[in-house]
C-alpha cells in the first residue's frame, strides 16, 4: 500500500510539473528588473542544404507581464518567392503555466504588402488578445528557404526595450564547402564550432530600459550571419568583400540601361545648349523628376535587380533601383559617367569588415565631376539637384563603369542645418501682441518644415506654424512661402500673428517672454540618472532676432542681461539693447552632434536646462 501511495504521489508531482508550462513564478528575480516581458526560450536552427535551399526551425516563448509590450507576443513572418512558412503551432498559457489556448496554422492571417504596387511578398501573422496579464505565448514553426540564400536568419532574441531573456540558442549548419561569416553586435558571445556547424548560446540577459538618444544598435545582442558565396535565382556572387558584392551588383545592371530612341532624342534636345556637364546633369535630373514617380517594386531576382530603363520610360514609374538606373542611362547618352550607389537611408555606418545585404535599404546615384561629386536622390520629385537630406555622411557602396568601391557621403557642417527667425512685436496696452514673423530653414531643417507644409490644409498649415512659436492661442494670417531649391535648399515663411494674452498685466506692470520662437530643450534629456552614452546624431543652429515696440506710456523696468555659454554640447549667446523706442533681443543657439559618455549626463542636462531658463526669460515694462 505504501508503494502504491508513493507511486501515485510521484505521478501527481510529475503531472503538476509537466502540466504547467513556463509559470511566471519561475522567472528569476534578477530578470524582472525593468522588465515588461521576458523571453523564456528562443531556439533557432538553420540548416543549409545548398546555395539555394535551407530550412529554419524556430521555438520562441515569451511572457508578457503588462500591456505596454503586448505586440511582442504577436507572431509575424514574411513570405515570398524565397521563403515559405511550412509548419506552425502555438500555445497560450496563463500566469500559472496552464494552457488556455492552442493556435494552429488555420488561425494565421496573410495579407499582401499594400504599400507596394508590384510584389510577390505577403505578411503572415497572428495576434492574441489576452483577457488578463501576465500570460505566455509559445510559437513553434518551420520556414523553407528556396531559390537562393543571400544571408542566414538574424539572431536577435531580445525584441526591444524592457524585455529580459532567460535563454537562447542559435545554430547554423552549412555544407562543408560553404564559408560561414558572422558579426556580433551588442554582445561578446562566440560560437562553438563543430565542423561547419556553429552554435551560439545566450542566457540571463537583463531588460534594457529606454533612454532617449541612447546608441540603440549597441544595446541588444545581435548576430549577423551570411555565406561568402551566394545565389539568387541564377545570379550568383561572392560577398567576402564590399568590392566583390559591388561586382555582383554590376552584373545585375548589365543590359538594363537601354533607352528608346525617342528618349535619346529628348535627352539631346534638352541638353543641347547646356555649357557644362553639371548643367546637363541638372537638366536631366529635373526631367526625371517631372516624368516619373516612385513606386516600390519587389519583383525580379528578389527585388535586387532594377527594372529596365526602357520599362521606366513606358510605365513612368519605378523604385529607388529603377529610377537610379534610369537616371544613370540618361546621363550615359551625354557621356556623363555615374555610379549606382547602395546605401542605408537611416543608419550611417556599414560594417567595413562584414559585407552583407541587410546593411543597405536604398539606392541613389553618384556623379563624379572633375571638381565635385554630386549625389542624387532619384525617388523624390522635390529634392533639388545634389541635395541628399539625412543621408549626408552615410557609408555607401558605389558600382558602375567596371569598378566598385566603398565610400562615405560628405556630411553637412555643424552650422549647415540652420534656422533663422525674425519676429517684430507690437504690444498694446491691454497685453495683446501683434507679431510679424519671418522664418528661414536650411538643409535638414528645410526638409522638416517643407514636407510638413506641402499639401497641408489651411488648418494643418496654421498648426505647423503655430508650433514654431511659444505663444498661447495664436491667430495666424497673411502666410507667404518661398523655397530656394538649391544644393543646400532653404524655405522662407512669413506670417502675421495676433495673440490676445501675449503679455501678462499686473497693476502698472507688463511682463513679456523675451523670445517667442520655439526651441524647446526640455525633452532632450530627461530622468535623474543615465545608464548609456548619449548619441546626438544631428546638429542644430538657430539665430533669433526679436524686436519689441515699447507700448505707449510704458518704459523698460527689467530685462535679461547679456549671456554667452560655450561647452562641448553646444553654444549659446544672447544680448539685448534698447534703441529708438524698441527692445532688440538677439540670440544664437547651437546644439552639437556627437557621442557623449553617460558620465556627462548631469553636465549636459545642466547646459540644456540653463539655456531653457534663459530662453524663458522675461522683460518687464512699467507704466508711467
Amino acid at each position: 500500500m505504501k508503494k502504491i501511495f508513493l507511486l501515485l504521489t510521484g505521478l501527481s508531482v510529475w503531472g503538476c510539473l509537466h502540466g504547467q508550462n513556463y509559470p511566471v513564478k519561475t522567472i528569476p528575480e534578477n530578470l524582472k528588473t525593468d522588465a515588461f516581458a521576458v523571453v523564456r526560450e528562443s531556439s533557432e536552427s538553420f540548416i543549409q542544404q545548398n546555395k539555394k535551399n535551407g530550412t529554419c526551425k524556430m521555438t520562441y516563448v515569451i511572457t508578457i507581464l503588462n500591456e505596454k509590450v503586448k505586440l511582442f507576443s504577436d507572431f509575424q513572418v514574411e513570405e515570398d518567392d524565397f521563403c515559405e512558412l511550412k509548419k506552425f503551432s502555438g500555445e497560450v498559457y496563463d500566469a500559472n503555466g496552464k494552457t488556455i489556448k492552442k493556435i494552429g496554422k488555420k488561425d494565421l492571417v496573410s495579407i499582401a504588402f499594400s504599400s507596394h504596387l508590384a510584389t510577390n511578398s505577403k505578411i503572415t501573422f497572428y495576434s492574441y488578445n489576452p483577457p488578463a496579464y501576465p500570460y505566455t505565448v509559445k510559437y513553434e514553426y518551420e520556414m523553407a528557404y528556396k531559390n537562393g540564400i543571400l544571408f542566414f536568419p538574424l539572431f536577435d532574441p531580445v525584441p526591444g526595450y524592457h524585455v529580459a531573456l532567460e535563454k537562447a540558442q542559435y545554430t547554423i549548419q552549412a555544407p562543408p564547402d560553404v564559408v560561414v561569416r558572422y558579426k556580433a553586435q551588442g554582445t561578446t558571445i562566440e560560437p562553438e564550432q563543430t565542423g561547419n556547424t556553429y552554435v551560439w548560446q545566450l542566457s540571463d540577459f537583463p531588460a534594457v530600459p529606454r533612454e532617449k538618444y541612447a546608441p540603440v544598435l549597441e544595446l541588444f545582442p545581435i548576430i549577423y550571419t551570411a555565406p561568402s558565396d551566394f545565389c539568387v535565382e541564377n545570379a550568383c556572387g561572392n560577398m567576402s568583400t564590399w568590392e566583390s558584392y559591388g561586382e555582383w551588383v554590376q552584373k545585375l545592371l548589365k543590359d538594363r540601361n537601354v533607352l528608346p530612341q525617342k528618349t535619346i532624342d529628348k535627352v539631346c534636345e534638352l541638353t543641347q545648349y547646356a555649357a557644362t556637364k553639371q548643367e546637363k546633369a541638372k537638366i536631366l535630373y529635373e526631367y526625371l523628376q517631372q516624368t516619373t514617380r516612385y513606386v516600390s517594386i519587389q519583383l525580379g531576382i528578389g527585388g535586387w535587380q532594377p527594372m529596365k530603363a526602357e520599362t521606366v520610360v513606358q510605365t513612368g514609374f519605378g523604385d529607388c533601383k529603377a529610377l537610379s538606373n534610369y537616371m544613370k542611362a540618361l546621363l550615359e547618352v551625354v557621356d556623363i559617367p555615374s555610379y549606382y550607389t547602395v546605401i542605408h537611408s537611416e543608419r550611417e555606418r556599414f560594417f567595413p569588415e562584414f559585407p552583407s545585404f541587410g546593411q543597405a535599404n536604398h539606392v541613389i546615384l553618384m556623379i563624379p565631376f572633375e571638381q565635385d561629386t554630386v549625389f542624387l536622390e532619384c525617388t523624390s520629385p522635390d529634392f533639388p539637384f545634389g541635395y541628399i537630406g539625412r543621408m549626408a555622411g552615410h557609408d555607401a557602396l558605389a558600382a558602375g563603369n567596371d569598378r566598385a568601391f566603398f565610400c562615405t557621403l560628405p556630411a553637412y557642417g555643424p552650422r549647415d542645418n540652420a534656422e533663422f527667425n525674425t519676429v517684430r512685436i507690437q504690444l498694446e496696452n491691454d497685453g495683446t501682441g501683434q507679431l510679424e514673423v519671418h522664418t528661414s530653414h536650411r538643409n535638414e531643417d528645410f526638409a522638416s518644415l517643407f514636407y510638413r507644409l506641402k499639401g497641408a490644409s489651411a488648418k494643418e498649415e496654421n498648426d505647423v506654424l503655430a508650433g514654431l512659436l511659444r505663444v498661447h492661442k495664436p491667430r495666424i494670417s497673411n502666410i507667404q512661402k518661398e523655397t530656394r531649391m538649391e544644393r543646400q535648399p532653404q524655405i522662407d515663411v512669413s506670417f502675421s500673428v495676433e495673440c490676445e494674452d501675449f503679455a501678462t498685466l499686473t497693476g502698472s506692470r507688463m511682463l513679456v517672454h523675451i523670445n517667442p520662437a520655439r526651441t524647446s530643450l526640455r525633452e532632450l534629456l530627461t530622468g535623474s540618472t543615465r545608464r548609456f552614452d548619449i548619441l546626438m546624431k544631428t546638429s542644430h543652429y538657430q539665430e533669433d532676432t526679436i524686436t519689441i515696440r515699447i507700448p505707449e506710456g510704458y518704459s523698460v523696468e527689467s530685462k535679461p542681461g547679456t549671456t554667452e555659454i560655450e561647452s562641448p554640447y553646444g553654444y549659446f549667446k544672447s544680448n539685448i539693447e534698447e534703441k529708438d523706442g524698441q527692445v532688440i533681443y538677439n540670440q544664437i543657439l547651437e546644439i552639437k552632434k556627437g557621442r557623449f559618455s553617460a558620465a556627462e549626463f548631469e553636465e549636459m542636462k545642466k547646459f540644456y536646462s540653463r539655456i531653457e531658463a534663459l530662453q524663458n526669460g522675461q522683460i518687464g515694462f512699467r507704466k508711467g
